[in-house]
């Protein structure tokens, strides 16, 4: 029997997850230079469940949702430059969607394009610049998802 412990635990640490978890969805860590802002986002999900979106920031428009398959979105848009991000991890863009994961967060795209598991988090952002729009990709690394139950209070 002794000999048989090491094998579950083994077991068991490789097993799924297969309870829900809910967390607070941040977008962030973006790099921009002092003369570049973030003006829209879009991030294409994938077994992700949106249960609210908390607060949306002032002169933007936030979507998030899914179809009935596990493909979804999170996108946002600023109505005019001064409604835009100049920082790289903006306060309004923290903790603002509440999502339900079914399992962990997968990283990269696994297998091929239209017959594969996507990745978990992975789209782009839209970057004023000095010499106009510029799109920079964004993964699982710009997401940040703190466990929560329900949205914050104001």
């Amino acid at each position: 029997m002794k000999r048989l412990l090491p094998l579950a635990l083994l077991l068991i640490g490789a097993a799924p997850s297969d309870h829900p978890r809910s967390y607070l969805l941040s977008v962030g860590n973006i790099p921009l230079s002092d003369t570049e802002s973030i003006e829209a986002f879009s991030v294409k999900t994938w077994g992700v469940e949106f249960e609210a979106v908390c607060r949306i920031p002032p002169g933007w428009r936030i979507r998030a949702g899914s179809s009935a398959t596990p493909d979804g979105e999170i996108a946002g848009i600023g109505s005019q430059g001064v409604t835009w991000f100049n920082t790289a991890s903006p306060k309004a863009l923290q903790s603002f969607i509440l999502v339900t994961l079914h399992g962990a967060v997968q990283k990269e795209d696994i297998g091929v394009p239209g017959n594969g598991v996507p990745a978990t988090f992975k789209g782009t952002v839209t970057i004023s610049t000095d010499d106009g729009d510029v799109d920079r990709p964004l993964t699982h690394r710009n997401i940040r998802l703190t466990p929560a139950r329900r949205c914050p209070v104001r």
